[in-house]
């Protein structure tokens, strides 16, 4: 169990300062019984069987160490007690939330520096723990700090399989829940797997729904991030079928077998083409497919000023992602968040950060899989796109004949019409040039026609809402073709050819 323990990177880290015969740490983290059983285990490790570990808090003081009738609750006091305590039996003392008297009480830094020169000429050594960054200026020299990493999986799998009703539970499904549990505290999965392993009859999609709702508030607290639940599957995608072929074949790699045989993981897709044709849709759909959270990137909040400067909230924004991962992380509209588009007049200055963002795509967690969209592909700078960076660039071009006999099934279907009393050969004829987007909205607009006249909506609604539409390849035609002529032979078509016969005559409307 030590040498177990002792294979967490944090525990390292401290073992490192301590090499350096630091005698001042500042943990930076949440789980407070967890740093106590790890400082207890360095100090087994670094001191022997005679390693101590004391622990003061303001509440109770030293504790059992502590005069019971006369606790050192102050601050100052307790530092003044760590500094003229003198053993043979070398210690560690744990000063629990000790940083946030620093800002109001010039004395306490100034007595934590004193202790710093007089702990340097001996082995005991003092660990400042606080959720917050609290450190004065005049502290940094002295200060060895240590930031406490949110559990592994391994951590997190350990704590569900002691919990009461994970017995009834498969392993690999563990390992799923665990793997989801990724970026919160030990305390929060204490008290989110006590909630679902008490729920009676709840399956995994049910758990794992929850827990994606548990990352959600997470995310609110950081509002550059956005949770988006679980969306529609790629069942419930018209066409594209060279797309959804390869997100299939790599769902499997979320598997815990996957990951004990470390096999590589997708970084990303990159998604461009015509607007309206499902690039965002299709963002969404691999979270679903892959049973992983979908979280958004607002760049617009990023850049607002409201999470401090643009570069520290994009900087944290990718950090508690890579924290909460796996997950799917959503890029929209890559050439106005990062101001590459120069037909939007709001996305100047963004372009200040964009050189973080290309070295954290080729640095981030491999957990963390990045589905971003561009419209005006060639307004971005070809290192973004190089391999390495995005496994596959998808152009989703304007749906074809087929695709759009699905779209409209898809639609009608969902809107509550009897497919029977629909041609879909003469409705996708009819829709010939329109996107996905535009097609929805006909069959939207006609369900909303005929509610209006207390009716079920017909064939006969939709038709007359595309006679009364003008599809954006008439509005757009020279920019949709400058799209078309960049992507040639640089992008994977998303979806797979038209089928020999398929653009045929178009079927004459039913009498």
């Amino acid at each position: 169990m030590l040498a177990t323990k002792l294979q967490n990177r944090t525990a390292h880290k401290i073992l490192r300062g301590l090499k350096s015969r630091y005698p001042v740490f500042y943990l930076l983290g949440w789980d407070e019984d967890r740093m106590e059983r790890l400082l207890r285990s360095v100090a087994r490790s670094f001191y022997g069987e005679d390693g101590h570990l004391d622990v003061w808090s303001a509440s109770h003081g030293f504790g059992e160490h502590d005069d019971p009738d006369t606790p050192t609750t102050d601050p100052l006091a307790a530092v003044a007690r760590v500094a003229s305590r003198e053993t043979d039996t070398p210690r560690m003392v744990l000063l629990k939330d000790l940083p946030t008297w620093f800002e109001d009480n010039p004395a306490l830094v100034r007595g934590v520096r004193d202790l710093y020169y007089q702990l340097k000429k001996g082995r005991n050594v003092v660990f400042l723990s606080c959720p917050l960054l609290k450190l004065p200026e005049i502290l940094k020299k002295e200060v060895f700090l240590v930031e406490v990493e949110l559990p592994s999986e391994e951590e997190v799998l350990e704590q569900l399989e002691d919990t009461q009703g994970a017995a009834a539970i498969p392993r690999d499904q563990l390992f799923r829940l665990a793997a989801g549990m990724r970026g919160l505290s030990l305390n929060e999965v204490g008290h989110l797997s006590a909630r679902l392993f008490r729920a009676k009859g709840m399956d995994e999609a049910e758990m794992l729904a929850e827990i994606q709702e548990e990352k959600g508030q997470i995310l609110r607290k950081e509002s550059c991030l956005e949770f988006y639940p679980p969306q529609q599957s790629l069942d419930q995608i018209g066409g594209l079928e060279n797309l959804k072929e390869w997100v299939r074949t790599r769902a499997d790699l979320f598997s815990e077998k996957a990951w004990r045989d470390n096999v590589p993981l997708p970084a990303g897709v990159l998604f461009m083409g015509v607007s309206g044709c499902g690039k965002s849709m299709a963002a969404k759909a691999i979270a679903s497919a892959w049973g992983l959270p979908l979280v958004r990137l607002d760049m617009s909040l990023v850049l607002s000023g409201s999470f401090g400067t643009p570069e520290y909230a994009f900087a944290r924004a990718t950090r508690i992602a890579e924290e909460i991962a796996p997950m799917v992380l959503w890029v929209d509209e890559l050439e106005n968040a990062f101001g590459y588009d120069s037909h939007s007049s709001g996305s100047g200055g963004n372009a200040n950060i964009f050189s973080s963002f290309l070295t954290w795509l080729q640095e981030k967690s491999p957990r963390v899989f990045v589905a971003a969209t561009a419209n005006r592909i060639q307004q971005l700078p070809a290192e973004l796109m190089r391999k390495g960076r995005f496994d596959q660039l998808f152009f989703l071009d304007l749906p074809n004949v087929d695709e759009r006999k699905e779209i409209l099934r898809i639609h009608v279907a969902r809107h509550g019409g009897s497919l029977e009393d629909f041609n879909l050969n003469y409705m996708a004829a009819s829709t010939e040039d329109w996107s996905g987007a535009e097609i929805e909205q006909a069959v939207k607009s006609a369900r909303i026609d005929a509610y209006q006249e207390g009716r079920a909506f017909n064939q006969r609604d939709v038709v007359r809402n595309v006679i009364n539409t003008v599809p954006l390849s008439r509005t757009m035609v020279e920019q949709i073709r400058e799209i078309k002529s960049w992507v040639f032979q640089r992008a994977i078509n998303a979806s797979k050819p038209e089928a020999k016969g398929a653009a045929a005559a178009t079927p004459k409307s039913p009498s």
